[in-house]
């Protein structure tokens, strides 16, 4: 078993998200940086859908009442189990009584901590991501306990490149209001570093902008990844909390490596967008 001791800043539980609801106004939540998540579980021998635990910015203690192998990657946090710092991207045992402890993050914004075998967490709506409203809690609380599943594993897979995260290129696709915005803001876009001002899992939200506009169009189909512009001309990135639909300008749109990449990002950090073509 799994005992939350601390909750930390903001812990939730995740898994590839909850598919298939949207036309009922549910996100898809999910992890924001799946492919640490896929890291973390993959390392460990699991699928890549089997839950884990997002911790961001800072925070978090877990005790373990029983013997199982970990693995946590993402972000660059301070993490020791007992009185010894771990690393990323490496399988740990974990002893009974051990003690699991997150400090803050050094390098990005958002860690993951898989357990070999699986964790048992609510399956709602096809996915056990937390979502409030959704779930019965939209966080981990202090006290709360988690029983150890010993799924199958396989073998150890590693899937991605650790360090793609930490990029500060944004690699997005012209979205179906593209062509509302001028030839000036396109150059923009691509040259401009935009410096995110505030973020949590249902947008990222950035200091500067394009030029104010007075577009306007029917509310429409917005996805994970979708970034939208405002009548201020400030852009907004949505990621895995966010709406199923939206009436501002869909002008670009970010695939999953992208959401990636910008949801390791922090208030004060700098990005820049990459437009690709996708034919």
């Amino acid at each position: 078993m799994i005992e939350i001791l601390d909750s930390g800043y903001h812990i939730t539980i995740q898994d590839r998200g909850r598919f298939g609801f949207s036309k009922f106004g549910v996100p898809l939540s999910g992890s924001m940086d799946y492919l640490s998540s896929n890291n973390a579980n993959s390392i460990v021998g699991n699928t890549i859908n089997e839950p884990v635990f997002e911790i961001a910015m800072m925070g978090g203690k877990f005790l373990f009442t029983e013997e199982v192998d970990i693995c946590i990657s993402g972000a660059i946090f301070e993490v020791k189990l007992n009185n010894n710092l771990i690393v990323n991207n490496t399988i740990i045992r974990v002893q009974k009584r051990d003690v699991l402890n997150f400090g803050k993050a050094l390098k990005g914004f958002r860690i993951y901590l898989a357990i070999s075998g699986g964790f048992k967490s609510d399956l709602i709506l096809k996915s056990c991501s937390y979502f409030d409203n959704i779930t019965p809690s939209s966080v981990v609380k202090k006290g709360d306990r988690f029983n150890l599943l010993r799924n199958k594993s396989k073998a150890c897979n590693f899937i991605s490149y650790p360090e793609l995260i930490f990029e500060n290129i944004i690699e997005v696709s012209k979205g179906p209001e593209f062509n509302l915005i001028n030839s000036d803001d396109i150059k923009l876009l691509q040259e401009q570093f935009f410096t995110v001002s505030s973020n949590n899992r249902m947008g990222y939200f950035f200091e500067n902008g394009l030029s104010a506009n007075s577009f306007s169009i029917i509310t429409s189909p917005v996805i994970s990844g979708t970034i939208q512009l405002t009548p201020s001309g400030k852009i907004i990135a949505l990621m895995k909390d966010g709406q199923v639909s939206g009436g501002y300008p869909r002008i670009l749109q970010m695939n999953y490596n992208s959401i990636s990449v910008l949801s390791q990002k922090k208030q004060g950090d700098k990005i820049r967008f990459k437009l690709i073509n996708l034919s």
